[in-house]
């Protein structure tokens, strides 16, 4: 699988991008040195290795800090177009677009350097295809055997190295913060190794960790342990043995209708005229507290007051009027005196009517307690309920004690999953041990991969420097790449500092390639950045190993650097880049120097 071409509907704003075959530059250019407004940064060299990952289908989550989803407001009208070359030397070209990304076109098509900008809709060989499918495609289109079971994604990161990928030569930044299970069964498979074991031996933990998670969750809800778990049998037994016999003694008490009998003359007849008599009583009292303030009444009218008031207005108060309210006042108290009569009378009923309903309430309410008496009070029936009490005990018990037993049961259970789980992971490791032992001899690709890492360290540094594997004390793997001491085969610290770091990422991706150069697998790899912070002989000797290693093992070799890392005025035997090598050129003049013409990014 190599790259052919990028490019956009937009050609304005992002030119195409050819690759060639052998040796790509993407070369940034200082042409203001001088001025601080111009600078080599943010000119977009770094971006394309994102563009590129864009057109072979990286996901853009919501958590995904790919520019095309952050800056989606610039870039939602652009549409992006890989041509990629297959292993059997065809092509095949994916269109996607940033406003929606969750969907892939596909054209197969023999020839290079095609411009399917505008063709429609209809001509492509799969139209607007959902992203899980569109991957699945692709993985089918390229057709890289020697990966599988994994598919092109896994190792496509290793092959786009972008700055932050070279802070380990193994564990990618993808992988930052993952778990091994994502990546070193992988790395195995590509070196050689059984990725299937390193899967199975991370499953076998993580099978452990979940059985002893549950047992003590299990375990933290009782108080007895698995070594007990047969006395607590017994213990059950005796006491559902005890729960039984207290069934059947309470099943000898017959007290049903009895008790029916006594419950319904409670409930259906002195409860009702009990609260009948309350009712008439309530009434009674109140129709007699209303006769009692009536029977208050007086009347209140003095002629001779009147009469005084009329004389100190000077006005004449007639004799007739006087006779006439004398005649109106003895009139009321006459009515007065026989309505008085008549309530005195219908209180006395009523005080003879509210005695009588008093005894006959406390009569019921004596009838109620001898009735309640008998239900609650005989010896028999005392022992029942006393036995009915400690049933009610016993069943609680029992049902805690029968839960013990289940949490036991399966702590028991788990024990036997951890035993066979612990032995699966000691077979493993022990298969893990021996591949690790037997790898160096009987392994030719990771004897290839280990043997052309340290060959380009050697022509690189001038250092002694090891790729090789070994077992870890949980039984897993750790890829080691290392710079030693010649003389004394200790290991150095040299491998700590960014640029002899750095060479160790290229220097493994570029052994790798070579072990698959005549397989169905990765041959390009991008690399941004590579030449900085280094001394100029190391420089050239750099790029005479990516050329030797081009040109030996048709790799395809794409390099991001700015002008000022090339080692120019050193270079005596043509090693830096040509110009029909350098495939995009940007610089500090302002926008029109950028990937993106549009501005900064």
């Amino acid at each position: 699988m190599k790259l052919s071409r990028l490019y956009c509907n937009k050609p304005a704003l992002f030119k195409p991008i050819i690759f060639n075959e052998g040796l790509n530059v993407v070369l940034a250019r200082v042409r203001f040195p001088k001025d601080p407004e111009k600078l080599s940064h943010c000119l977009g060299k770094s971006l394309l290795i994102d563009v590129i990952d864009f057109g072979l289908l990286c996901g853009l989550n919501s958590n995904s800090k790919h520019f095309l989803k952050t800056q989606f407001e610039r870039f939602q009208d652009f549409v992006f177009y890989l041509e990629v070359r297959t292993p059997l030397n065809t092509f095949i070209t994916v269109k996607r677009s940033v406003s929606e990304p969750t969907k892939a076109s596909f054209k197969r098509h023999a020839e290079p350097n095609q411009d399917f900008t505008e063709l429609p809709n209809e001509e492509w060989d799969h139209t607007r295809v959902a992203f899980k499918k569109a991957r699945l495609l692709m993985d089918g289109y390229l057709g890289l055997t020697a990966i599988k079971p994994w598919n092109y994604r896994k190792g496509i990161t290793y092959f786009l190295r972008s700055q932050k990928d070279y802070q380990d030569v193994f564990q990618l930044a993808k992988f930052g913060h993952g778990q091994h299970l994502e990546w070193k069964p992988y790395l195995a498979h590509t070196v050689g190794l059984d990725g299937g074991l390193l899967i199975n031996k991370y499953k076998a933990d993580a099978k452990i960790e979940k059985y002893t998670d549950e047992q003590r969750e299990l375990q933290s809800g009782v108080t007895v342990r698995p070594a007990d778990f047969e006395k607590l049998k017994a213990s059950i037994a005796v006491k559902r043995d005890e729960v039984d016999g207290k069934v059947s003694a309470i099943d000898s008490f017959d007290f049903h209708s009895q008790e029916i009998a006594l419950t319904s003359e409670i409930a259906d007849q002195i409860e009702t005229e009990i609260s009948e008599l309350n009712t008439q009583v309530y009434n009674a009292k109140h129709d007699l507290a209303q006769i009692e303030r009536g029977l208050q009444d007086e009347v209140h009218f003095d002629l001779e007051d009147v009469q005084r008031v009329f004389a100190e207005s000077s006005l004449t108060f007639p004799d007739q009027l006087a006779r006439d309210y004398a005649d109106l006042v003895e009139f009321n108290r006459r009515i007065l005196t026989e309505r008085r009569q008549h309530l005195q009378e219908r209180a006395l009923a009523l005080r003879g009517e509210i005695a009588r309903l008093d005894q006959t309430n406390e009569q019921l309410s004596s009838r109620r307690r001898v009735l309640l008496q008998v239900l609650g009070g005989t010896d028999s029936l005392k022992k029942y309920k006393d036995l009915q009490r400690e049933l009610d005990s016993d069943r609680a018990c029992l049902a805690l004690m029968e839960e013990k037993e289940r949490r036991l049961a399966a702590i028991i259970a788990l024990n036997e999953d951890l035993r066979q789980a612990r032995a699966e992971r000691e077979e493993l490791t022990g298969k893990i041990e021996s591949m690790v032992l037997e790898a160096r001899d009987q392994v030719p690709r990771y004897q290839a991969i280990s043997l052309h890492f340290s060959r380009i360290i050697k022509d690189v540094l001038r250092r002694t420097a090891l790729f090789y594997v070994k077992q870890n004390g949980e039984g897993n793997l750790d890829f080691i790449a290392e710079f030693t001491d010649s003389a004394t085969e200790a290991p150095t610290e040299e491998h700590r500092g960014n640029t002899f770091k750095q060479v160790l990422c290229i220097a493994f991706d570029l052994a790798v390639l070579t072990a698959y150069a005549d397989e169905a697998f990765f041959h390009f790899v991008y690399h941004d950045g590579g030449l900085e912070q280094k001394q100029s002989k190391m420089r050239l000797a750099l790029l005479q190993v990516i050329r030797t290693t081009c040109a030996q093992h048709h790799i395809q070799y794409i390099l991001s650097t700015l002008d000022e890392d090339l080692p120019t005025a050193d270079d005596t035997t043509g090693l830096c880049p040509k110009p029909e090598e350098i495939i995009l050129e940007l610089d500090d003049s302002g926008d029109a120097g950028r990937l993106f013409k549009g501005g900064r990014f």
